[in-house]
């Protein structure tokens, strides 16, 4: 029997196989063990990974980063409304009161509770 594991954290994630013979830590597709926690926009689709991550500078408006912090606050927290002043990407509230993501109009708003 194999069990998988996620480690989903605020700059990076992981994924790993527990089998008989040890824990093996699974690579992507260019071959790290180690994937960035980012996600960009495009017009008509997602990125995710290393490929957002080189996105971050030429697309900065569509690509998210380090959005774990934000999990579990309410969008009026004073730390939401501080942080939100220096993200190049927009937060709005949620009808339950928490943070999601402004994404473009093409792709579904990106809530919190799914990141």
């Amino acid at each position: 029997m194999s069990v998988v594991g996620l480690d989903v954290g605020s700059q990076s994630c992981y994924i790993a196989v527990a089998r008989a013979g040890g824990i093996e830590t699974i690579a992507n597709e260019f071959s790290d063990r180690c994937t960035p926690s980012v996600i960009s926009f495009g017009s008509k689709n997602r990125t995710i990974g290393v490929a957002a991550k080189n996105q971050q500078i030429t697309h900065a408006n569509n690509t998210v980063s380090n959005f774990k912090r934000f999990h579990g606050r309410a969008f009026n927290d004073p730390f939401i409304q501080k942080e939100k002043e220096n993200l190049s990407y927009d937060l709005v509230p949620l009808k339950n009161g928490g943070v999601g993501i402004k994404s473009p109009p093409s792709l579904q708003m990106l809530r919190g509770d799914l990141c």
